[in-house]
């Protein structure tokens, strides 16, 4: 597995292993149609480095604009061209996350563990906050 061949957006380090880490890329997969993806599972084991597709059937051909993951329950959290979406540890499926968030781009996320938020700056529509569970 090689990376899609577009810009990546977004590197979130695993904490408990410099050796593992999410990555999200900008782009459609209408335009790397051999090499599909926008949100990937990477770990280096030394000599290579395994990347695993995370989009699965729900995440929408849309480019990840951010990423961010909730290291007390291991979710992932998604911004892309029309909001934000959830992969749930154990899970191979996103979702919508929370509700109430404008449907606009959203280029940027940050999580506040010990208050359980997370911020979500949207294009035109402000910054909007999402409690995480």
């Amino acid at each position: 597995m090689t990376d899609p061949g577009r810009f990546v957006t977004s590197i979130y380090v695993d904490p408990a292993n410099p050796h593992h880490a999410w990555i999200s890329y900008s782009g459609y997969n209408f335009n790397t149609p051999t090499q599909p993806g926008h949100v990937f599972d990477v770990l280096w084991t030394g000599a290579v480095a395994a990347w695993t597709p995370l989009d699965g059937t729900t995440f929408p051909d849309l480019p990840a604009t951010d990423l961010v993951r909730d290291d007390v329950t291991g979710d992932l959290y998604a911004s892309s061209d029309f909001g934000v979406l959830r992969l749930a540890s154990g899970s191979a499926a996103w979702s919508v996350a929370g509700q109430g968030l404008p449907m606009v781009e959203v280029p940027g996320l940050t999580i506040v563990p010990s208050a359980r938020l997370l911020y979500a700056a949207t294009h035109g529509r402000s910054a909007w906050l999402l409690r995480l569970p």
